[in-house]
């Protein structure tokens, strides 16, 4: 894949500054501006994506590839490069220590909770198989580990799925909005 990055324009800082995600957290998280994505398709071709005010595209960075998020497009998510496996984005960024870790339904909101002063990470969707290796480790990092999907059909399923997969890492769930009453 190819890409062309630019500076974020004013637009697309108000998009991010909605969720309270700030330029210092996007850099901190490797969150580009896209002029131009180039890449292959599985068929072999070629194809160019280029960004306009009204479909930016932004990337998210990481070491041998880049997943790309549209958040104006019918085609929201692509990817370029080789995404290895377990792919957990906002790991490298954790604290050796903490009180809570969320585990979100994806990369803005990881980027959101970060934003707001919390610990956060991200697989690659909320029906990904989160490692048991991995939840293990952050078992031992951190306090208490938090599920925090989507309130739709597919996040309550799999979040209730994990907190009784992972019931002896202490694994809860977070269901949003919360009831004030």
């Amino acid at each position: 894949f190819q890409i062309i990055e630019q500076p974020f324009s004013k637009s697309e800082q108000i998009f991010w500054q909605q969720y309270g995600i700030t330029r210092d957290i996007l850099k901190k998280y490797n969150v580009i501006s896209l002029r131009v994505f180039k890449s292959e398709s599985n068929e072999g071709k070629i194809f160019q994506l280029e960004s306009t005010p009204n479909e930016p595209i932004f990337g998210y960075l990481g070491k041998k590839f880049i997943k790309i998020y549209r958040p104006n497009s019918q085609l929201r998510f692509l990817y370029g490069g080789t995404v290895y496996e377990n792919y957990c984005f906002g790991l490298e960024q954790l604290p050796s220590r903490g009180d809570i870790l969320y585990i979100t339904g994806g990369e803005k909101d990881v980027l959101s909770l970060s934003s707001h002063g919390f610990n956060a990470i991200c697989f690659n969707s909320e029906t990904a198989t989160i490692p048991e290796n991995t939840l293990r480790k952050l078992s031992f990092m951190f306090k208490h580990i938090v599920v925090l999907y989507d309130i739709d059909k597919t996040g309550q399923d799999s979040s209730l799925k994990l907190v009784k997969k992972y019931i002896e890492l202490g694994v809860k769930r977070l269901l949003l909005p919360l009831s004030c009453t």
